[in-house]
């Protein structure tokens, strides 16, 4: 049994599924291939994960064999024009597919339709993740998400929107939203450690207690917003006793960010180290205080496993995918309204004001949570939406 299983380009968190999932193939019998549209992305550098990769991989656009000049953009039709070919030559007997949106996805779902091969949607779509036209959703639901013949999602708000779109309950599995959270655990641990050698490995790591924020800087992730609500809490807290801002990453809204900060007087206390490689985001998540993801909009939200992982609390938008599964309020973390500044305001307070004790219980708890999202649940989800999917087959 060959199972294919597409993404658009492997990071670290995928690379830990898929090592699980090859395991878990592997003692069935069965075989695992991956499928990345490219190997190497602008839009998000992982670093180099190759000692991570456990399991057959297969790029359609190799950067070193193929033009730099093609499309390599999710959008790409010319890597959906390669899936054909691709799937022919590697004859599976299951796929499993990123969604519906993608040129790539829907060129695998018509190949499997074509061929009679059973495809495994993996989606975190939530019906509020932008607005919604019934006749939008009747069309996707007959051209796409119906003829998957089972899926595997990441959380509860997923698999109702499935089931909004007509798609079988009992066809639905979990597990879908996952990384490898030993990883994340033991290096954050590390760095709490030892924290000197944590900050050799990573001089830009302040030596105040910080905020720590994990995320690409673009509109919709709304940063903007939360550096205003820092600006508010420090005046209200202190600027002597007020923690930093820590936010790592990289995009286009880094210069009005950057401006913000100025006109704010905050230089000296919001960092902006750039991207961060995932070899080096442990020591971040070890010395941090507490993890914020402020997104107005987010499918899931997988920083949220890291930083629960690595034993943080969490400060979440409630619009956040991965907080209605992995942030209980008041126990491992607190929720804000992503559009009120205020309310993000009232939420750094309160988590500044909390004792390190309670904090350190709220990490603790935060891990204890995250362990029913690992490698390995992916790995059993996939397995048994495959298993569903051949049944479904043979009738």
């Amino acid at each position: 049994m060959h199972i294919i299983v597409i993404f658009y380009n492997i990071g670290g968190y995928h690379a830990a599924r898929l090592s699980a999932a090859n395991i878990a193939c592997e003692q069935k019998g069965w075989h695992l291939t991956a499928l990345q549209v490219t190997d190497n992305t602008q839009e998000r550098p992982w670093g180099s994960i190759e000692h991570e990769i456990t399991f057959p991989l297969k790029s359609l656009l190799p950067i070193e064999t193929t033009p730099p000049t093609l499309d390599r953009s999710p959008w790409s039709d010319v890597a959906a024009s390669l899936i054909p070919a691709c799937l022919n030559a590697l004859q599976p007997d299951i796929l499993a597919i990123p969604g519906w949106g993608f040129p790539v996805s829907r060129a695998a779902l018509f190949w499997s339709k074509r061929h009679r091969v059973p495809a495994i949607l993996m989606s975190e779509s939530k019906w509020d993740d932008e607005k919604r036209w019934w006749w939008k959703e009747q069309i996707k639901s007959w051209l796409y998400v119906r003829n998957y013949t089972a899926a595997l999602v990441g959380g509860q708000l997923h698999c109702d929107y499935l089931l909004k779109l007509g798609f079988p309950q009992e066809r639905i599995f979990m597990g879908y939203n996952a990384v490898n959270n030993d990883y994340f655990a033991l290096g954050a641990e590390a760095a709490r450690k030892n924290p000197v050698a944590a900050r050799q490995r990573q001089p830009k790591i302040p030596k105040r207690p910080y905020f720590l924020v994990v995320t690409r800087l673009i509109q919709r992730k709304n940063v903007f917003r939360l550096v205003e609500a820092f600006a508010a809490y420090r005046q209200q807290i202190g600027e002597e006793n007020a923690w930093d801002l820590v936010i790592c990453g990289s995009g286009e809204a880094e210069t009005s960010i950057r401006i913000l900060i100025i006109e704010k007087r905050l230089n000296a206390c919001v960092h902006l180290p750039g991207f961060i490689s995932y070899q080096a985001i442990p020591d971040w998540y070890g010395l941090a205080h507490a993890f914020v993801h402020p997104a107005l909009q987010e499918p899931w939200g997988l920083v949220v496993n890291e930083a629960c992982a690595a034993g943080l609390p969490i400060l979440c938008s409630r619009t956040v995918g991965a907080c209605d599964e992995l942030v209980r309020q008041g126990h491992n973390g607190l929720l804000f309204d992503p559009t009120s500044k205020e309310n993000m305001t009232d939420t750094l307070l309160a988590m500044h004001q909390l004792s390190s004790d309670a904090r350190i219980k709220m990490g603790q708890f935060s891990q204890i949570i995250v362990a029913n999202y690992s490698p390995q649940h992916f790995a059993e989800g996939l397995l048994k939406a495959s298993e569903a999917a051949l049944m479904i087959k043979s009738k």
